[in-house]
């Protein structure tokens, strides 16, 4: 009898870590921070390393999101995860302590074998509802040749935010802040080309 509920504990604790999801806030979780009153960034993107004919992957392809106040401030860690390749991330970035709302920060990609590269710097405005903000679809390789290049990786971002924002609404039902891209994320228009003087 004591086999038959230690087996049946066991295969219970397998099957809800098998259902947990590494790389994103769970729905309860968020959902309390919300109920909570709690001022929150919901970043969310994929990131993916690899797939290159001439590059090569990297080991644990890093996010971080950091936040300094001051340049000779520390660094703070906001939330970092090494995701599985493709994978997509969804992370809540919450206030530091001390601090009314969480007024900038930046996000690095990267891994451990080669180091990180920062990929942008966000300010935000004071406000009193949690929001989303995508980050885009992140692929990072080591770079050819780190030295002379001065950079860790090299990172190429696309855009699906239609279809990350509809994955986040589906996933999150009840967030109903709302939903933009990170600034750097935008395709810009191509620019016309000048005339030629004559």
């Amino acid at each position: 009898m004591i086999a038959r509920v230690s087996a049946l504990l066991c295969l219970c604790t397998i099957v809800l870590t098998s259902c947990a999801h590494p790389n994103r806030i769970s729905v309860r979780a968020l959902d309390r921070l919300t109920k909570g009153s709690e001022k929150f960034v919901l970043v969310f993107g994929s990131l993916s390393t690899g797939g290159e004919t001439n590059q090569a992957a990297l080991l644990r392809p890093t996010i971080r999101f950091i936040h300094q106040a001051e340049r000779s401030d520390p660094e703070q860690v906001l939330w970092s995860l090494a995701v599985s390749n493709g994978d997509r991330f969804y992370a809540a970035l919450q206030t530091p302590p001390g601090m009314p709302f969480l007024d900038t920060f930046y996000a690095e990609v990267g891994g451990p074998d080669v180091g990180f590269d920062r990929i942008t710097f966000v300010r935000l405005r004071a406000t009193d509802a949690p929001r989303a903000m995508y980050f885009g679809e992140i692929r990072v390789n080591p770079a050819q040749n780190r030295s002379a290049q001065g950079e860790r990786v090299i990172v190429n971002i696309t855009d699906d935010f239609q279809n990350a924002e509809q994955e986040l609404r589906r996933l999150y039902p009840h967030f109903t802040g709302p939903v933009m891209r990170a600034g750097f994320v935008r395709n810009p228009a191509p620019a016309a080309t000048p005339e030629r003087i004559r």
